[in-house]
């Protein structure tokens, strides 16, 4: 399949080119072909998290008690932080090279217990940190029973500072 494409004017040659298009359909068609598996891919491996904790209308009313803050989960390269309120913070240290995963879900599960109708949980990580290591937490988290996330984020209260953090009594340094 061809198409005949004519040009030149005047004295001289004619400068007649025929162009080939068999290998631009064949290009299409495979184009169109990896658009739609692609598509189907991206829908199958979506992941439902919150971007952000807005703040709060000031003109609604405060609900009677207030809600607790979310549970933060504070992942660094040597350590996890876990809490609700800044100073009831607990660090887990590394285990070896692996962070301790089992007592952060001890603890996890300890807070859903108090708190069984809080489902969000809100992910903070450092820079550098891998990504399997935000990824284990928010398996834990949906595990337990939490079905909201926020990522990197979350009200002031609720986000750790580790230079203003000191060590909690009875936490692991």
């Amino acid at each position: 399949m061809g198409v005949q494409v004519e040009g030149g004017k005047g004295r001289g040659k004619s400068m007649g080119v025929d162009l080939n298009l068999v290998p631009f359909i064949d290009f299409l068609s495979c184009l169109i072909a990896f658009l739609m598996m692609t598509a189907v891919m991206t829908e199958i491996h979506s992941i439902e998290v919150e971007q952000s904790i807005s703040p709060p209308d000031p003109n609604t009313p405060p609900p009677d008690p207030p809600p607790p803050p979310p549970l933060t989960v504070h992942v660094a390269g040597d350590y996890v932080w876990i809490a609700r309120k800044v100073e009831e913070g607990v660090r887990i240290a590394k285990v070896g090279e692996e962070h301790d995963w089992p007592k952060l879900e001890e603890l996890m599960v300890k807070d859903h217990e108090v708190y069984p109708t809080e489902d969000m949980v809100v992910i903070n990580t450092d820079d550098g940190v891998h990504y399997e290591n935000m990824m284990k937490v928010l398996d834990l988290s949906r595990k337990i029973g939490y079905q909201r996330t926020a990522l990197a984020g979350g009200p002031a209260s609720a986000t750790p500072d580790p230079a203003l953090v000191p060590p909690v009594p009875g936490g692991t340094p």
